[in-house]
């Protein structure tokens, strides 16, 4: 559907990218269709010109990174699997190359061409050789600026045809083995390195150059910039490379094959240039060229290790005992480390020209600048200045996209990022856009702007005022398009807006809470070169809980001690060996002796074998990891405003009585408590079973362990006290508790018997007969576990059966516990008990079956994480090593219907319950599925 807002986007994308003059290097211009044409094939044809080089002096210093079983793993044939893996990564609505083929055609219609893709995809490997159109290639040109008049003022765009999908297989394969080959210096596109941290050790390191006031010995930073950085790659070079890190020759067949067919055809103005054949470069939107190329950047690495090696360069500590830092690269970005003097410069520069020399790149000292600690005079700093041929600069300005120097005036520093939202508001673009639509624009558009600063610097407050003021005007000015100055009526503040949709807001971000993920990816990494500078600096003897403020500190550590305090919300420890507790500052201690059933609970919580190293995990994510969603709803913040807004009515607007949250409004307020009662459904309400503190893991509780109609009717009186709740607060009206649970009934009643008429209309068959347990191989055993809370009883329940291929009942197995760990980790805990159950009985063959999807996901993707569920999940996962014919499958919870009867009669016997023979309670049941 082409709206009006569509359709003006694409007409103003049109004018913008138009090209009508450019100027060519000898100062003619080229003005036609056909001149501009000639223009940028003649532009192309020497950017990608190969050049001699010399290669020996780099590549003879790298050593092989890549063993036999890494090479095994890349050379394997590829699968059907991983083609459609690769596929379904891609973003279905990416632009289309020259075949005209988006992603989304071939993941809408994988079905019908997965094998003649995978057949082509396999020959064309093997034989090391692509058809001609295969790789073909479209350069779109973005201008950098309005009226570009320069080919260096268009920004190239690769648009590849969807051999991607065999490129995007290799890169898969390639990732696994980049950790090993890329240095920790490098932390582009390597799994488990952030850009974050390479921005953090950079200003960290400028932030120590600019307090350096004292001694003799100064030191530099030195920010280069690579020209045309993917197009200069030498291909000899980079087969070179990858020989000395003992890639083998098919591996390295396949991946040339896949950069040196690679054919261009640039569009300007949508005309076509003819077909431009490359000798050198990568090309950019090829999955696998910002692996290639960070390889290639190893080398520079290589050069300055082999110098620092020699005593010839000497990188900068920050501080006694801090590491050494000598270069910092994330792709294309270069900071390069050393002390001031004329032969460490010198080395320096050899450096850069022996590397540009081997690999191709070229060093733009026009944008390259350097930096000197202010404890050298301005002359020797000219003098340097001049040796490096680099203009010297008070402060570099910016890396990696954040300020790399913060001084007095910070909101005059990211005065920027205002003017960019303002910008943005005051376009044509938010006139032409309904309510639906702003509430689109500022969230994934106005607030998405500040989060990436955000991530490492606490703006300050007033600026945050001003920002949210701007998003808060727009937000309520008129549609009016010739009027810009109709502000609107502000019917609520910026504060209520923010909060979450659940508390009555529209879920706009307040902008805090973004420099806590630093802080947890600091606590969970500490061997990274990040974690070890910062600990270094500010608290070298304690933790980074504990740690001061410290002495002149940078704005960043400034902004990541005040956000800890989000953190300190929402951690605790999970205990391992006990080392790293500190009993005086940690919270994980038992101040009070325990007794009775609280010592009960203590010893009958389960222990993972694997958590052998405590680690400090999030409680209020489910994989126990940081997000910056979970941390906004923690910070101190967020809760100050939730606090503010809720003065109009901060207390529950149907009783009076307490402050209105989830919990309240559904289980404790009293007209929601007699609400219950009048639906029938006080045992519910009052089961111990369900007593969580949380509103969301109550209601989830009874679902699981409810039959199907009171969950429904459950659901429906849910909804019958929110809506009541809604009428107070914009009518004034509140209905009596009887109106409402007898409305709620009647409700539910009136649904299902609608729904069950139209159910038998269209079938006759029920799910339950589509669904049965299935008896396992011949020779094996299956094995069905269940996990559920007793009702009444404030337990959980573990229900194992072991059976026969002959569908003979061989054993089984109950416990019950008190509620001491979360339901999934239940679940995983319960199948590990299986499978060492199953290892005391002798048994060699044996299939489990569990109906937590969670579970058996986390162990087929082999997940791994500091949660004490993939803790257990990793247990499981040895255990399967070891026996071979462990097999575990998701199952529907009608095919376990022989363990959940179990429950019931698990509360009746002793906590742990072995049994040989059939249990009454569940021979009916045997004799059904058998049948």
């Amino acid at each position: 559907m082409n709206t009006r807002f569509f359709q003006k986007s694409a007409t103003a994308r049109s004018k913008k990218k138009r090209v009508t003059k450019l100027i060519v290097d000898n100062g003619t211009e080229a003005h036609t269709q056909e001149e501009l044409c000639e223009v940028a094939k003649s532009y192309f044809d020497t950017l990608f010109k190969p050049r001699d080089s010399d290669h020996d002096p780099v590549l003879n210093i790298i050593q092989p990174r890549v063993t036999d079983d890494d090479n095994f793993f890349l050379t394997a044939p590829i699968t059907k699997v991983e083609i459609q893996q690769a596929l379904f990564q891609m973003h279905p609505d990416k632009s289309p190359g020259p075949d005209g083929f988006n992603p989304a055609f071939y993941q809408r219609f994988w079905e019908q061409c997965s094998d003649d893709i995978f057949s082509a995809a396999s020959t064309w490997l093997e034989r090391g050789y692509f058809p001609t159109s295969l790789n073909e290639t479209n350069i779109c040109l973005i201008p950098k600026c309005d009226n570009p008049t320069s080919m260096k003022d268009l920004h190239p765009i690769s648009l590849c045809n969807m051999y991607k999908m065999i490129s995007k297989v290799l890169a898969n394969r390639l990732k696994c083995c980049l950790a090993k080959c890329v240095s920790q210096e490098q932390s582009a596109f390597v799994e488990g390195r952030s850009i974050i941290d390479n921005a953090l050790i950079a200003i960290e390191v400028i932030h120590a150059l600019k307090r350096k006031t004292q001694g003799r010995r100064g030191a530099l930073t030195l920010k280069i910039d690579i020209s045309k950085t993917y197009d200069k790659v030498n291909w000899g070079f980079l087969r070179g490379v990858m020989t000395k890190m003992g890639f083998t020759e098919v591996w390295i067949r396949w991946v040339m094959t896949c950069v040196s067919s690679v054919n261009y055809s640039v569009l300007m103005n949508y005309d076509r240039v003819d077909p431009i054949s490359p000798g050198r470069g990568l090309q950019q939107g090829d999955p696998l060229s910002p692996y290639l190329f960070i390889l290639v950047t190893e080398c520079l690495i290589a050069l300055i290790h082999q110098t620092i090696g020699r005593g010839d360069l000497h990188g900068v500590k920050i501080c006694r005992g801090a590491p050494e830092v000598s270069h910092l690269l994330f792709a294309d970005d270069c900071f390069l480390f050393c002390r001031v003097n004329v032969v460490e410069v010198n080395e320096l520069m050899r450096i850069l020209h022996t590397y540009e020399q081997a690999s191709g790149q070229e060093i733009n000292l026009v944008k390259s600048e350097v930096f000197i600690s202010r404890n050298m005079s301005h002359a020797a700093k000219e003098d340097l200045s001049r040796i490096l041929g680099v203009r010297l600069v008070l402060g570099t300005d910016v890396y990696l996209g954040l300020p790399s120097m913060v001084g007095r005036s910070k909101k005059a520093i990211f005065s920027y990022i205002k003017d960019r939202i303002w910008k943005r508001i005051n376009s044509w673009r938010g006139r032409a856009l309904s309510k639906a639509g702003k509430e689109i624009m500022i969230k994934s558009g106005l607030q998405a702007i500040p989060s990436y600063v955000m991530s490492m610097f606490i703006l300050p407050a007033s600026l945050i005022d001003d920002i949210e003021k701007m998003i808060n005007a727009f937000w309520w000015r008129g549609d009016n398009n010739n009027n810009n100055n109709n502000k609107g009526i502000h019917w609520l503040a910026w504060e209520r807006l923010a909060c979450p949709k659940a508390h009555g807001g529209l879920g706009f971000r307040n902008f805090e809470g973004y420099v806590a993920k630093q802080v947890w990816n600091i606590i969970q990494n500490p061997n990274s070169l990040v974690s070890k500078l910062i600990k270094a600096r500010y608290f070298p003897h304690s933790s980074l809980f504990e740690a001061s403020l410290g002495y002149n500190p940078g704005f960043a550590w400034r902004s990541m001690w005040h956000a800890r305090q989000i953190l300190s919300l929402g951690c605790r420890w999970q205990i391992g060996s006990g080392d790293n507790i500190r009993v005086m500052h940690d919270q994980a201690r038992i101040y009070v002796v325990a007794i009775g059933d609280v010592a009960e609970r203590i010893l009958e919580t389960p222990l993972v074998s694997s958590v052998r190293e405590d680690k400090v995990v999030w409680e209020e994510e489910r994989n126990e990891c940081y997000s910056v969603k979970s941390g906004y709803k923690m910070s101190p913040d967020s809760l100050s405003i939730v606090g503010k807004t809720s003065r109009v009515y901060s207390y529950c607007l149907v009783c009076d009585e307490e402050i209105e949250d989830e919990l309240h409004i559904f289980f404790r307020c009293a007209v929601a408590r007699d609400s219950w009662c009048a639906a029938g459904l006080s045992s519910v309400l009052h089961n111990v079973a369900y007593q969580q503190s949380n509103a969301m893991n109550r209601i989830f509780a009874v679902c699981n362990n409810e039959s199907s109609d009171t969950v429904g009717r459950v659901t429906m009186l849910l909804w019958c006290i929110w809506h009541n709740r809604n009428d107070k607060l914009w009518n004034d009206n509140v209905q009596m508790p009887r109106q409402i649970g007898i409305y709620a009934f009647d409700a539910w009643n009136n649904w299902y018997s609608v729904h069950k008429l139209q159910s038998n209309s269209v079938s006759g068959t029920t799910e339950a007969d589509l669904v049965r347990w299935a008896k396992p191989a011949l020779g094996w055993v299956k094995c069905n576990v269940d996990v559920a809370f007793v009702s009444g009883s404030g337990r959980t329940s573990v229900r194992l059966c072991f059976r026969y291929s002959s569908d003979q009942f061989m054993a089984g197995m109950t416990q019950w516990q008190q509620i001491v760990i979360s339901s999934v980790e239940k679940e995983a805990w319960t199948l590990l008990l299986a499978m060492e159950e199953a290892r005391h009985r002798g048994m060699n063959r044996v299939q489990f079956e569990s109906d937590s999807k969670v579970l058996i996901e986390a162990i087929h993707m082999k997940r791994r994480g500091n949660s004490e569920f993939l803790s257990i999940v990793h247990d499981i996962l040895s255990f399967m090593s070891s026996f071979l014919n462990f097999e575990v499958k998701f199952v529907r919870r009608q095919t376990n219907s022989v363990a959940h009867t179990l429950a019931r009669a698990t509360n009746s016997w002793a906590s742990f319950h072995r049994f040989e023979n059939i249990p009454l309670c569940i021979e009916q049941l045997l004799v059904n599925e058998m049948q």
